[in-house]
């Protein structure tokens, strides 16, 4: 019988269904999304451990990115539990991530930033999104289209597509908006249906937000799900350069271009030469298949968890102090929690967390922590009295 596993989503996205999917391969699985729990924090943790009891959870996974409240403090007050720390965005907030994970017995996140928690002795697994090979896999259809490029356009890869095409190249484009948008059991019929995937890997929305220094640089080079979609498909994929690449993929098993005319080099030859395409074709599924799909992939962590014990493990013993602006965030995001005029007494209540987090600092900072905290509180209990909190802006749409 399997174990029960817990995975609290920030919100419903789209990209939930892979994790659950994933998580599932190992584990009975629960979800409950945080922003449909209409509580304060002290009572969000309190469902949380009740729903733990309840339904004998043995793992909980936390999904951190963008949800400043599920922090150190916050998953510190999750009892008798394995805890997984799941971050897709660590490149934007490694350094709030790298406190949080103090408070976790395994991070999940990308190639790089693995080896980063492990410089401080965090276990830490690379993951995968799309890497389901129940819904990923080759459908043995005829390769009907030369070059296919699935995902969001702006003026960057719009250059590169047109730069391809002007050299006598066809590439069929589809996306996540309305007028090009595709299932995903139709999506991969398309992969399948094609020679050649090609991946651009920069980063789409022209800064990098990054957690305490802002937002210094434009972009970034990135692992994407379509090098691991293309190869569960059985189709080549010809990826933009991207340091996390080379630490999945030898040279001749994933070719990489820096420029538009390498990338044209590069599609030209294999589009010439079908031997050429069928070998490459072949040593890049076969790495993919068997080293990156789920039910394979995701197994060494499973293990990894099996040998955990919660009861007898220390987190944090790396963890020597816990810095003012860490501190001032997670102060913040607890007073935020569901506070309104309404609510009024039940927010005071939380105030007991916040005097707990600071009471550990100098005079000099508990004072400044409370003053903006009862500022804030004054501020923000009349400003969500009055606006609708959203899920904010969807970053992967189409600027075009």
């Amino acid at each position: 019988m399997k174990k029960k596993a817990l995975i609290l989503f920030k919100a419903q996205w789209d990209w939930n269904k892979f994790i659950i999917s994933k998580i599932s391969n190992f584990y009975e699985v629960k979800f409950l999304y945080l922003d449909q729990l209409k509580k304060n924090y002290l009572n969000t943790i309190s469902q949380v451990n009740n729903f733990i009891i309840d339904n004998k959870i043995d793992t909980v996974f936390f999904d951190v990115d963008y949800q400043k409240f599920v922090n150190y403090y916050f998953i510190n007050k999750i009892k008798n539990v394995k805890k997984v720390m799941m971050t897709l965005d660590n490149y934007e907030r490694h350094n709030l991530n790298l406190i949080t994970a103090c408070s976790c017995h395994v991070v999940l996140t990308d190639p790089i930033s693995l080896l980063k928690y492990k410089e401080l002795g965090i276990p830490a697994y690379n993951w995968l999104v799309e890497s389901d090979g129940s819904l990923y896999k080759d459908m043995a259809l005829e390769k009907r289209t030369d070059v296919l490029f699935f995902g969001k356009v702006n003026k960057d890869r719009k250059k590169f597509i047109e730069f391809i095409e002007n050299n006598g190249i066809k590439v069929k484009v589809v996306g996540n908006n309305v007028e090009n948008y595709i299932s995903d059991k139709d999506l991969v019929n398309l992969i399948c249906e094609s020679k050649i995937v090609i991946n651009f890997s920069k980063t789409t929305w022209n800064k990098i937000s990054n957690y305490p220094e802002k937002s210094i640089f434009k972009n970034q080079y990135q692992l994407k799900g379509r090098i691991i979609q293309s190869g569960l498909c059985g189709t080549a994929c010809v990826s933009e350069y991207a340091p996390q690449n080379k630490l999945l993929y030898k040279d001749d098993e994933l070719l990489q271009f820096m420029t538009k005319e390498e990338c044209v080099e590069i599609l030209k030859e294999l589009l010439s030469n079908n031997n050429k395409l069928l070998n490459y074709t072949k040593k890049f599924s076969t790495k993919t298949q068997e080293e990156y799909e789920d039910k394979k992939f995701f197994k060494k962590i499973y293990y990894f968890l099996e040998k955990v014990d919660p009861k007898r493990i220390k987190t944090d013993k790396n963890l020597r102090i816990i810095p003012y602006w860490y501190k001032r965030i997670c102060c913040k995001q607890i007073l935020l929690r569901d506070l309104k005029i309404s609510k009024f007494f039940q927010s005071i209540y939380n105030f007991r967390e916040i005097f707990a987090i600071a009471k550990k600092s100098n005079i000099f900072i508990f004072l400044l922590i409370y003053v903006e905290t009862c500022a804030n509180f004054i501020y923000y209990s009349l400003l969500n009295s009055l606006k609708r909190k959203t899920l904010g802006k969807n970053r992967y749409t189409d600027e075009l």
